[in-house]
């Protein structure tokens, strides 16, 4: 019950941090609820063509209204849509989650990730209402040429639009919210820091790093997966037992190589750091990969974008890895152990009963 009151506390303690939770929790709901109806309409879809699969093995089509696309390979794409809905809910329930831990913890950097995940889901949005109005076109035009009696509905690009400009409402609430918050938790950087500028510069290349992990942590294990997903799902008919267990390794190494980055620059060790530049150059060419091998040539522009994202995500972690390492052996690490140092004299000061310092960073 103390971690409930403490957090009821932190929530009401300011109208921004309630305005910024409400809107939150609000985004989670409505959002989810019209990805499910948009999930629901493109399983409808998925249904429809499933029915119209046997019509490919009679070979009698009068003219491929594109490339030489059959029902089987229109039903796969999809099913690679509904995968992307499902990973939309998914980081919706999870980025409600990261709000109520960025004001537990009254946390610049997790204030700081909620508005760029939230940017990066506009684009989601935007893509998913392309992506759809493509293949209804074209799936409908080879069903009318064929005389089929059932359609694909177009309603889901109503729905999907509707999204897009809901997300677009929440992420400017989210970024304007969290702008106040992030003036109201800053203070808090100069009360860990003081006053020397060198070191609040060398602090904050450590936060924007920790922002990348934490963003290669939600985004890249979610992207991996989908690129996974897609590999088991292609049926091109090519032997791919090799680069499904190569993207099976790069799944699973996700968490490990951002918890030996986290371990590295926290300890400023320049061998789990150079460990990180090698997996993240590893993740790039994997990434690229998979973009010129499968993706780019099946028109898959949900994973062509969240493959390109990642990248980009990858690439930043690398360059701001370099920066903080020039910080090495310049002082921060002293401060670090200074406070852990401070936190365990606290603790056992107090019986063991202790409560946390009130800001923590990097929580």
């Amino acid at each position: 019950m103390r971690f409930d009151n403490k957090l009821w506390t932190r929530i009401t303690e300011s109208r921004w941090t309630i305005l910024y939770i409400s809107f939150a929790v609000s985004q989670m709901i409505i959002a989810i609820v019209i990805e499910a109806i948009i999930l629901q309409q493109n399983e409808n879809s998925y249904d429809i063509l499933d029915n119209y699969i046997n019509y490919d093995s009679k070979m009698n089509f009068e003219q491929i209204v594109y490339k030489n696309y059959t029902y089987t390979q229109y039903s796969k794409q999809f099913q690679s849509i509904i995968h992307g809905n499902i990973w939309f809910m998914v980081f919706e329930a999870f980025l409600t989650a990261l709000c109520f831990s960025s004001v537990f913890f009254q946390n610049t950097i997790e204030v700081i990730s909620i508005a760029i995940i939230n940017v990066c889901l506009i684009f989601f949005a935007g893509v998913q209402i392309y992506q759809s109005n493509k293949w209804i076109t074209r799936v409908n035009s080879q069903i009318e040429l064929d005389a089929m009696d059932t359609p694909l509905t177009r309603d889901v690009i109503t729905w999907e639009a509707l999204q897009l400009v809901l997300m677009i409402g929440f992420t400017c609430a989210s970024i304007v919210f969290g702008y106040k918050l992030y003036k109201q938790f800053g203070w808090n950087i100069y009360k860990e820091i003081g006053a020397n500028i060198q070191m609040q510069r060398m602090y904050r290349t450590y936060l924007v790093f920790l922002l990348l992990l934490k963003l290669e942590l939600l985004l890249l294990m979610g992207f991996q997966i989908l690129n996974l997903v897609f590999l088991f799902s292609d049926d091109t008919g090519d032997d791919q037992t090799t680069t499904i267990i190569i993207q099976s390794i790069m799944v699973a190494s996700v968490i490990p190589i951002v918890g030996l980055a986290l371990w590295g620059v926290r300890r400023e060790n320049k061998v789990a750091m150079f460990i990180f530049a090698i997996a993240s150059g590893a993740t790039i060419v994997n990434f690229l990969y998979i973009l010129a091998k499968f993706i780019i040539n099946r028109d898959e522009y949900l994973l062509t974008l969240l493959d390109i994202l990642g990248i980009l995500i990858t690439i930043m972690s690398m360059v701001i890895a370099y920066l903080a390492m020039r910080n090495f052996d310049r002082g921060l690490k002293d401060h670090f152990q200074k406070r852990d140092h401070d936190d365990a004299v606290n603790l056992e000061a107090c019986g063991g009963q202790g409560q946390r310092k009130r800001f923590s960073i990097d929580d």
